[in-house]
């Protein structure tokens, strides 16, 4: 008896692809919840990242190119850098002036905490759909015992 391949699962490719869009609104979900309650960049991050590998698996190859993870990579890499220098310039410690902008009735009371919500959920979700390819792939370029 042959094992099915996952891409010939008729059950898993119709479920993924009915389930696509709503775990796609509850990381954008989670995203939003970040800055008042417990969720936030890394956890939205990890819901986007991982139905991204799972919908990679099904089909057998790549959505999306690695280099549109980097560039997301990169993007929060960078907020995270400026939201760090903002954060120093403004209160002498990292992060840590963005209290005193904020406030219940300011218009745009946790700005500065969506975008740090914003940079770590593009770092988290570029990140881990790359450490996935890269395991899959055998990536050993970067291994001394091959050198």
């Amino acid at each position: 008896m042959t094992v099915p391949r996952l891409r010939e699962s008729p059950i898993l490719n119709v479920t993924l692809r009915a389930l696509f869009p709503f775990v796609v609104l509850f990381s954008l979900q989670l995203f939003s919840y970040g800055a008042n309650s417990p969720g936030g960049g890394f956890q939205a991050g990890v819901v986007f990242g991982t139905i991204i590998i799972m919908l990679d698996l099904l089909w057998d190859r790549h959505i999306y190119p690695d280099r549109l993870y980097e560039t997301l990579e990169l993007i929060g890499l960078v907020l995270l850098a400026v939201l760090f220098a903002a954060g120093a310039l403004r209160s002498g410690t990292p992060f840590g002036g963005f209290y005193g902008w904020t406030g219940r009735g300011l218009l745009f009371s946790n700005v500065f905490f969506w975008l740090l919500n914003l940079a770590i959920f593009l770092e988290v979700a570029g990140s881990i759909v790359l450490i996935f390819r890269h395991f899959m792939a055998g990536d050993h370029a970067s291994d001394p015992a091959q050198d």
